[in-house]
């Protein structure tokens, strides 16, 4: 009888895995032992198997993020090849547009070139012709000084006749009063005194009249040596100024000529860069074809992922409840060795989020409150620890709205809101302090249990 009291006593405190004084009965006392083992086994599983969907949900995490950026890259490689090479194979490729222009523009400045040396040339015989009659108004002035010279000659010669001429008078007029004194002796000599009188007085009538004229002829003479000298002058200003116009036309052909030689040299470089960049745009468009085959690989790659972290939660949500049971039931330390964890991914978390408030970099972060570090593990089982049901339950919506701060943080860096997003980090940081306050105070009251 006290046999069989014994027995239920260690099969009560087996059915409980408690500690007792076994070895009275061998066979329970290795039942004991091996649901002892069992437990142990089963808390290292439950570890591993938090652990093994801890790594999962961020290698989704990642996995998605860097799907992500990827499509993003694509993207954007897909508007800038728009952009620069246009939407469609058909739209004008600017490049092509511009080789053409340039093309073109060496043709216009080949011809502008051409007209250039024309106008050159006619400059030329223009300056030439200009010289030729500066030398012949030259000479023509030199033949003028000479008229001139002459004239003035004409003038002294008609002077002395007309001196002759009145010398003459006077004398045919003393040989007519002696021919009146002599009487009839002299009147033969009178005759002849007043013929070459009459031929005097129509002499001086005469040099009185190529003396006007000679007059005339000089005074011609001198205008057309002064309109000769303003002529000159005039035709050296103007062969001053064509050669001035010659000379800047000189410089303008050559100037020109530099033109042209470097527009065909960009018309040249600007279609080997429309070949390259024709190839480039193949390239782009094939790399951002590639790049979203990958992005589509890498997506089909997770669903895998997502099933396997899908699964090992369910796994661990299982264990959970199978850690009610006494055989599978966690210890206090072992409880507390999770919060410790978890506490560390929530420092974490906050961290993350931190960098990417102020360096207003977006990186991989879990918004998902249920995949974090925590969540795998709140949401996995319930502790039946006195004074912690309630702070436990606690927790639960106060970790929901603490990720929701992270996903405030990336909207207003996506949205150029740096300022936002640092503040929406400091509003986290304060929230996060009652957080681990609670989960402090669980760790406090588990240790008061142990």
């Amino acid at each position: 009888m006290a046999f069989n009291k014994k027995h239920n006593v260690l099969m009560k405190a087996v059915s409980k895995l408690q500690e007792s004084d076994y070895s009275r009965d061998p066979e329970l006392d290795g039942i004991y032992r091996r649901l002892l083992s069992g437990r142990k086994q089963f808390a290292e599983v439950f570890e591993k198997n938090i652990k093994a969907v801890m790594q999962i949900s961020s290698l989704d995490l990642n996995m998605q993020h860097q799907t992500e950026k990827i499509a993003d890259i694509s993207t954007k490689v897909t508007n800038a090849t728009e952009t620069i090479f246009g939407a469609t194979a058909g739209s004008g490729n600017p490049q092509e547009e511009l080789t053409d222009t340039i093309v073109r523009v060496s043709g216009e400045t080949d011809e502008v070139y051409r007209k250039i040396v024309a106008g050159q040339n006619e400059l030329t015989a223009i300056k030439e012709l200009s010289e030729q009659t500066m030398a012949i108004s030259r000479e023509m002035q030199q033949d003028m000084d000479e008229l001139v010279a002459i004239i003035n000659h004409m003038n002294n010669v008609i002077s002395e006749i007309d001196s002759i001429s009145l010398q003459t008078n006077l004398l045919a007029l003393n040989a007519s009063v002696e021919a009146a004194r002599v009487g009839e002796v002299g009147k033969g000599f009178s005759v002849v005194a007043s013929e070459i009188r009459e031929l005097s007085e129509e002499t001086q009538r005469m040099t009185k009249n190529m003396s006007d004229f000679v007059e005339n002829m000089k005074t011609a003479s001198q205008k057309s040596v002064q309109s000769s000298a303003n002529t000159i002058s005039s035709l050296l200003s103007m062969t001053d100024k064509i050669k001035n116009v010659w000379e800047l036309n000189a410089e303008s052909q050559q100037f020109v000529s530099n033109i042209n030689d470097s527009v065909s040299s960009m018309a040249a470089v600007s279609e080997e860069i429309s070949s390259s960049m024709a190839e480039m745009q193949n390239q782009l468009r094939e790399s951002s074809d590639f790049m979203n085959q990958v992005s589509e690989d890498l997506r089909d790659a997770a669903k895998p992922v997502v099933e396997i972290e899908k699964t090992l939660d369910d796994t661990v949500k299982q264990m959970g409840d199978m850690s009610k049971d006494a055989f599978f039931h966690l210890e206090n330390k072992e409880f507390a060795q999770y919060m410790n964890t978890a506490i560390s991914s929530h420092h974490a978390w906050l961290n993350n989020l931190k960098k990417m408030a102020y360096t207003h970099t977006v990186t991989p972060l879990q918004l998902d409150s249920s995949k974090c570090g925590f969540g795998h593990f709140y949401y996995a089982m319930t502790p039946d620890i006195p004074g912690v049901r309630q702070l436990w339950e606690g927790l639960g919506p106060k970790h929901q709205k603490f990720h929701k701060f992270g996903e405030s943080v990336i909207r207003a860096i996506n949205n150029g809101k740096a300022t936002e997003a640092e503040q929406i980090y400091k509003e986290a940081e304060t929230y996060s302090r009652g957080l681990i306050a609670d989960m402090q105070r669980i760790l406090e009251i588990v240790s008061e249990n142990r």
